[in-house]
């Protein structure tokens, strides 16, 4: 695995972990539409215009290859 890739998932492993923490607290949805708005926010900081559009798009896109967590082994608490 490269670097870049293990720092990826290493993110991703405590952004998962803090989100399973917080959904202990306040209601899924509720964490799910921050994380959302935050990561939005992020692509249009970071992102040139066509950038972003482009990004949204994709998500869009990826509708139907999005998995629940119901369909994985990974659990909510």
């Amino acid at each position: 695995m490269k670097n870049k890739d293990k720092k990826l998932q290493n993110l991703y492993d405590k952004m998962f972990a803090e989100m399973n923490e917080h959904i202990k607290h306040y209601e899924t949805q509720m964490v799910a539409s921050t994380l959302i708005a935050i990561g939005m926010r992020l692509y249009k900081t970071s992102l040139s215009e066509d950038g972003f559009h482009n990004m949204v798009q994709t998500i869009f896109d990826s509708e139907k290859d999005i998995r629940s967590y119901a369909d994985d082994k990974e659990t909510l608490h």
